[in-house]
């Protein structure tokens, strides 16, 4: 018995498992991880630490960045 691991789009998925049935192929589906990547984990960390900006709105936040 082999392994093989495929992506499938979501909107395909019923259709890719049925037709793996029909062929008579086991199907596990392994559901990808939503843990956050260390990047958004230090920037949480960061606001938990209360070391965030605060904006009093969306104009103010974009005008506190240089983007020349």
């Amino acid at each position: 018995m082999e392994t093989l691991e495929i992506k499938v789009p979501e909107s395909k998925l019923t259709l890719v498992k049925a037709y793996l049935k029909e062929l008579g192929v086991s199907i596990k589906v392994k559901k990808e991880s939503k843990q956050p990547n260390a990047t958004t984990l230090a920037a949480m960390n960061e606001l938990k630490a209360g070391k965030g900006k605060k904006f009093n709105s969306v104009d103010e936040l974009f005008n506190s960045y240089d983007l020349a």
